[in-house]
């Protein structure tokens, strides 16, 4: 009896023990199964061979980058006028501010070559060899601390390629930046592996080079400081583990000469004056209005669409400053230390980041190096064999995540630098060429940076995404008009204070558009396309010569558009007109626009809606009182534009 009570009390006491035992044993089993799968050849060259079509995919054109036009336009300017040195206020009829320089000289015109020899496709080829280049930093830098290049550095790689994204997805100068930093850091983190310290005097040629590419050299300057300064509390503190007191001296002559070759523009002191008060006054104005600049605080708590583009680049940099953090914690505690120059540049590079979107890159690619320099230092070389089935599973996360949201959320998507003027205003550009209708213009503010590159010098763009030559008067005029309905009184005051009767307006500005054709009969529809709307004002009908009467304005011309936003845009804007040519485009996108598409059935009854609410519309002001609707432009002796192949009322085609 006694011996059966001492085995029912021991039995627990033995499970406990026997679990507790079998939990080492099951990370030992999982951290030895890591480190096998890590030294598969096979599993790691899959993943290699993987990861340029997941950053493919991940890169697709981008159908808002409207700035990339403007900066081809600053480059054919460059080179066929021969000069380095430009007055931005030639470009536009507007008043500017004269001490605004902006220098991307030698950035700019490479990109307009690449477009001008190849296209879309010389871009795609620039962009690839950033990457390509960023990629050799990472790959070299492996090679000098003896880390093979395994499924967790590929996922690593995977992770910065897909946040930096956010960031880098435009055709424009500013992707040298990215490319520079990376070989600032992988310079800085050579001397303090190797201590070679005559390569910091590489540091003054590259930023010679960089200021004439694009302005985001002030960051590599910002980076040099933080690391001299961690550097310099390293020596006072942890002098063991710190620069010399003659490296130290190095590194500051390097950073002295730096700013110095940053005095090798066109420009001189001049522009770095220029730059110093747009950072300091300026930026307010920027991280306002400009989507560029918004922060990435918001995205860590909500998840919806929005996640799958900037979402992902948030918690990738948070999760990296995490990880991060465990390290700095690791060698405080293991060895009484800590490298404050890494902590210093990580938490100030993470926290503007978050703060800027458009500067989220810059922390992004100093993980990497900060990251495998702390295993180097700390001995923990081996962590990334033992994680390699968590970096498995990341590895597919991001590859199923973004292949999802491509099929799902994406339909007409165009890699390789293809149709990049499928979402700009070129026929409506045309359109204005071809006719010579009466300068000046209004535009929107984002559709100003394609008229700058393909109406200049035919004619002026009232503002574009330079923002910074407008930023004291028409940037603030203009937000002050369109952020509100627009009554004809205020359409009044403001073409006195700027005189303009042609007006051309991207379909993102729609509500602006039908407050023009609100005004009071004031406004006319002149001629629409795909992408943008084309009004004139009333006393220039007259002058319209008689052939624009034939031009076609019926939503037959759409029957083969494919892309839902178009769509969505083409339809939102025929439907103020007449619910029979919006029903016509509805059919269009109901046939045209991939099942696979998530959205469609949404839209579709939102278009459905607002189909219905306007035939209500329309048959309650038949019933009482009849009201004008938005006139076309009419040509004399033609009648209405809408006439002829653009009537409305004849029976539509089946499609």
């Amino acid at each position: 009896m006694s011996e059966s009570k001492e085995n029912s009390t021991t039995q627990p006491v033995n499970d406990a023990i026997n679990t507790q035992n079998n939990r080492p044993s099951i990370m030992a089993s999982f951290f030895a199964l890591s480190e096998k799968l890590a030294s598969s050849r096979y599993l790691k060259w899959m993943l290699i061979a993987l990861l340029p079509a997941l950053i493919l995919l991940r890169y697709p054109v981008d159908q808002r980058d409207y700035d990339l036009w403007w900066q081809m336009a600053l480059g054919k300017y460059y080179l066929t006028h021969h000069t380095l040195i430009m007055d931005h206020s030639i470009f536009s009829w507007t008043p500017t501010d004269p001490s605004w320089i902006y220098n991307t000289c030698l950035g700019s015109i490479f990109i307009y070559l690449a477009y001008n020899l190849m296209g879309g496709f010389g871009l795609w080829i620039f962009q690839w060899l950033i990457f390509l280049g960023i990629f050799l930093s990472f790959y070299l830098f492996l090679r000098m601390i003896h880390q093979r290049l395994d499924v967790t550095g590929v996922t690593i790689i995977a992770a910065i390629g897909i946040a930096c994204a956010c960031a880098c997805n435009y055709y424009k100068p500013e992707l040298f930046s990215p490319l520079l930093f990376c070989w600032t850091i992988f310079i800085f983190f050579c001397v303090k592996l190797t201590r070679r310290k005559f390569l910091f005097y590489l540091y003054p040629f590259i930023f010679a080079l960089w200021v004439n590419l694009h302005g985001a050299f002030v960051v590599g300057l910002v980076f040099l400081v933080l690391a001299f300064t961690g550097e310099l509390l390293n020596r006072i503190i942890f002098p063991k583990e710190s620069f010399t007191t003659k490296d130290l001296a190095h590194l500051g002559t390097a950073c002295v000469l730096s700013l110095a070759a940053t005095l090798l523009n066109p420009y001189g002191i001049d522009y770095l004056l220029s730059t110093y008060n747009m950072l300091t006054s300026d930026m307010g104005l920027n991280n306002k209005y400009i989507l560029a600049y918004f922060s990435l605080w918001p995205y860590l708590k909500d998840i919806n669409v929005s996640f799958f583009r900037i979402g992902q680049t948030a918690w990738i940099m948070t999760m990296m400053m995490f990880i991060m953090g465990c390290l700095f914690l690791y060698e405080l505690i293991k060895k009484r230390s800590c490298d404050f120059a890494l902590l210093i540049v990580n938490v100030a590079l993470y926290w503007k980041g978050m703060e800027t979107s458009r500067t989220s890159y810059f922390f992004i690619l100093a993980f990497f190096f900060s990251f495998f320099y702390l295993l180097h230092r700390l001995k923990l070389k081996n962590l990334p064999g033992k994680a390699t089935i968590l970096s498995l599973f990341f590895f597919l996360f991001f590859f199923v995540n973004i292949s999802y949201f491509t099929i799902r959320y994406s339909t007409e998507t165009k890699w390789f630098g293809a149709g990049l003027d499928s979402f700009v205003p070129v026929k409506e550009v045309s359109f204005l060429k071809k006719y010579r209708l009466e300068y000046p213009i209004f535009n929107d503010y984002v559709i100003g940076g394609y008229l700058l590159w393909n109406l200049y010098p035919d004619y002026k763009v009232f503002l574009d995404p330079r923002l910074m030559p407008f930023r004291k008067q028409v940037f603030p005029d203009y937000m002050a008009f369109t952020s509100i309905p627009v009554t004809s009184e205020a359409i009044q005051r403001f073409t006195k204070k700027y005189p303009f009767k042609i007006a051309i307006l991207h379909y993102r500005e729609l509500p602006l558009i039908f407050d023009f054709l609100r005004a009071g009969g004031e406004w006319r529809l002149l001629y629409f396309e795909q992408n943008a709307a084309i009004l004139i004002h009333k006393s220039l009908l007259s002058t319209i010569p008689p052939e624009m009467g034939a031009v076609d304005l019926s939503p037959f011309r759409f029957r083969d558009v494919k892309n839902p936003q178009a769509l969505l845009n083409i339809f939102y804007f025929y439907v103020h007109l007449d619910p029979k040519a919006g029903r016509f485009i509805y059919d269009i996108y109901k046939n045209n626009v991939s099942d696979y598409y998530k959205p469609k059935q949404e839209h579709l009854q939102g278009m459905d809606l607002a189909i219905r609410q306007k035939e209500l519309e329309t048959k309650s002001l038949t019933n009482g009182h009849m009201l004008p609707a938005p006139r076309l432009g009419t040509a004399p002796g033609k009648g209405d534009a809408a006439s002829g192949r653009n009537d409305l009322s004849k029976p539509r085609p089946k499609l």
